[in-house]
């Protein structure tokens, strides 16, 4: 589970660099654009588990927390880049998903303890 996190946060930083340096090339922008699919399809999912994992006990309002969490930076994330678009254009957006997503890079990586729990996980 930690090595999909990884790698799909790996793809997006990928993304949003490749797009920030070549998206005048409409190859780059639609392989770009497969691969943030691909990347970001499943962040969701392993969101989710990743915080059960980490919640033990706490997962119903660790769930709703993420759920709320998820649903703000959705709404933030439209309204901060229709701003962005409107005063700095398209060009601007590659770069302003960069830093957050080499912060979330680095985090995951560093969560081995307890979001990333190693062997079978239990259903009751």
């Amino acid at each position: 589970m930690r090595q999909l996190v990884l790698v799909s946060l790996t793809a997006l930083a990928a993304v949003s660099l490749a797009l920030g340096l070549f998206a005048a090339r409409p190859v780059v922008t639609i392989a770009a654009t497969i691969l943030w699919g691909l990347s970001f399809g499943g962040a969701a999912t392993q969101l989710q588990t990743a915080l059960a994992d980490a919640a033990g006990d706490g997962v119903d309002l660790a769930n709703a927390m993420l759920t709320t969490t998820w649903n703000g930076a959705i709404a933030a994330g439209g309204i901060v880049g229709g701003v962005m678009l409107d005063h700095l254009g398209a060009g601007s957006l590659a770069w302003a998903v960069l830093a957050p997503t080499l912060l979330a890079l680095w985090l995951a990586s560093r969560a081995h303890r307890h979001a990333f729990k190693p062997g079978p996980r239990a259903f009751d």
